[in-house]
């Protein structure tokens, strides 16, 4: 069971209840936003808030509760829970607002670099962080079966989108590039667009584009940057995290 705040109010929820892209997702659809604290105090609140109500305003979904509020409720729930490093997850539904976290258990050995599976599938809305979430949890569940950090999403044509809980960067010749539309706008991802030392560039990726570059990496609010060192069956270059990759890990734990 999942203790949870609903509207201010602790209840408890079986997990699928919770999660979203789940059949027995327990709420009218709606908005969710992740997060992680560390030593207990939420990392990028801000700017989480910020995407949830902007979101949910272009949408038409009126938050019952005013910014303020929900994040009293934030830290209600985070100080419920012994932890100091938990997972954070508010979801925004039609006169709901739920909160609830967890430990965030964090796995230190992903910093020395990832597997991922490429899975043919897409967000309906990739700009928006919907709770219709059904494609993205079952890539996710995927790329568990094979043992690997995340699912790289294709398209069709086999054109990169995104993970099914990051998105993705890549390094050619000492250049570093991002997908411009087509995929979440995740904060993590802006944190390294507007932060990084080096120039991040707009372009597109094939599937089979992989054999030649030179890093890869993922970014979520959970785990900052992962470097990915092998995709389906190729290693990113030589399978070890690059050095643009590892400045930025590093000055993003800064």
């Amino acid at each position: 069971m999942i203790k949870a705040l609903v509207n201010g109010k602790w209840g408890l929820f079986e997990g699928d209840q919770l999660q979203p892209g789940t059949s027995t997702f327990g709420f009218d659809s709606g908005l969710y936003e992740t997060m992680r604290t560390k030593d207990s105090q939420p990392i990028l609140l801000n700017l989480h808030l910020d995407r949830l109500f902007n979101t949910a305003g272009s949408i038409g979904l009126k938050p019952s509760f005013p910014r303020n509020d929900i994040e009293l409720m934030i830290y209600k729930v985070i100080q419920d829970l012994s932890e100091r490093d938990q997972r954070v997850r508010i979801l925004l539904v039609p006169k709901k607002v739920i909160i609830y976290t967890s430990p965030l258990n964090l796995d230190y050995k992903i910093y020395d670099g990832v597997s991922v599976i490429t899975v043919q599938a897409k967000r309906n809305t990739p700009h928006i962080k919907t709770t219709n979430y059904h494609s993205c949890l079952n890539a996710y569940h995927t790329a568990q079966e094979h043992n690997c950090f995340d699912a790289i999403l294709i398209d069709k044509s086999g054109m990169v989108l995104e993970g099914s809980r990051s998105n993705i960067f890549w390094v050619k010749d000492n250049c570093l590039f991002t997908r411009k539309t087509g995929v979440l706008p995740g904060i993590t991802r802006q944190i390294i667009m507007e932060n990084s030392p080096f120039t991040v560039e707009y372009d597109k990726l094939k599937l089979l584009d992989f054999d030649w570059l030179d890093e890869v990496f993922l970014t979520d609010s959970g785990s900052g940057i992962i470097p990915v060192i092998k995709v389906n069956d190729s290693l990113i270059s030589d399978g070890k995290p690059g050095p643009i990759t590892t400045e930025l890990l590093s000055l993003y734990g800064d």
